[in-house]
């Protein structure tokens, strides 16, 4: 260790100023003569305690081979080589082993492609990707499916392509729709946020909708289909979703199979009628729920509802009236033979 490296090194650490790994050398040093931590010395201490320090570090390093017995010293060495061993294992865990190059070059991963101002993103993998359009939408694109997107929206509208699965939030602009378009199903609409569903392949494709108000009408038909009837396009609401097979051409309307609650809200209900507690389940789901009002006039209940689905809520609420539900395309009806006040 050469003189003025050290009078460096000692300055450095005496002021706070030296790395970790020179902070631990002068540390050890100390240790070795368990010597305690200095306190930061005037100008003149500062001076004396560099001479003497290196005094004693120039007697340690000293080719005495009896000196390599001293305790200390065989405890700073053994510190040296855990480190050096600890250092190596991790450059070796960190190091790719042989063989190992072309079998992480030939892993799934997510592909982008560029050709005449679109974009094409593959996703091959197990797992969902994010990706950013233009305007400020975002893509969810589920495994094994593809979209196909412009660089910029330029036109009228703002169209990509689905090939697979994705939920889309689409950006609001009023003057310029948003179009998903799939083999089946054209999705139209102006900012919310839904999921398409549509891979080859498949006798039915889907469009979920989670906020907002989308249109889905059926892809426009081949020309050799072009005499078969197509449906009316339809507009869907929030927890509803439409399913489309080609097979027998029709768009069928029906509640999604997890509807979300739209808006945090109180459901905590004491001797409320039961009319009261279905008006407040459809508010907070945007479900539609009839039932007989008439038969509930006499109804009350005392409940307190958590985090439990809407179909949770709806199965506890049965089991303390003896009532029951059934699910009607987007609707729920709910029957109860009613109550008898005493």
């Amino acid at each position: 260790m050469k003189k003025p490296y050290l009078a460096e090194l000692l300055k450095r650490y005496l002021h706070d100023d030296c790395t970790e790994g020179e902070a631990w050398t002068v540390e050890q040093w100390y240790e070795a003569r368990d010597m305690p931590r200095p306190t930061p010395p005037t100008p003149a201490e500062a001076n004396a305690a560099k001479a003497r320090m290196w005094r004693q570090v120039q007697a340690q390093v000293q080719p005495k081979p009896a000196l390599w017995h001293s305790p200390a010293l065989r405890w700073a060495a053994a510190a040296i080589v855990v480190l050096g061993v600890g250092l190596s294992v991790l450059v070796a865990l960190q190091r790719p082993a042989v063989g190992t190059k072309a079998a992480l070059s030939s892993a799934a991963v997510v592909r982008f492609g560029a050709a005449n101002g679109w974009i094409t993103c593959t996703n091959p993998t197990t797992k969902a990707t994010k990706v950013a359009l233009a305007d400020g939408s975002t893509v969810t694109l589920q495994p094994n499916s593809r979209l196909h997107y412009p660089k910029r929206f330029d036109g009228p509208d703002r169209r990509v392509t689905l090939s697979g699965e994705a939920f889309f939030e689409v950006a609001h602009d009023a003057r310029h729709p948003f179009r998903v378009l799939t083999n089946k199903l054209e999705t139209t609409v102006l900012g919310t946020s839904f999921t398409v569903r549509a891979f080859p392949g498949q006798a039915e494709a889907a469009v979920m909708v989670r906020t907002g108000r989308v249109r889905v009408a059926p892809s426009p038909a081949p020309l050799a289909d072009a005499q078969r009837a197509t449906p009316a396009a339809i507009v869907l609401l929030p927890n509803q979703q439409v399913v489309y097979s080609a097979a027998a051409p029709e768009l069928r309307r029906e509640l999604v199979a997890q509807p979300a609650q739209l808006a945090p809200q109180l459901l905590t209900f004491n001797e409320r009628p039961v009319a009261e507690v279905l008006a407040s389940l459809q508010a907070a789901y945007g479900v539609p729920i009839l039932y007989d009002g008439a038969a509930l006039a006499n109804c009350t209940v005392s409940l307190a509802f958590g985090r439990e689905s809407l179909f949770d809520k709806l199965d506890l609420l049965c089991r303390t009236l003896g009532a029951s539900y059934e699910r009607e395309d987007e609707k729920i009806v709910f029957r109860s033979r009613g109550c008898h006040s005493e």
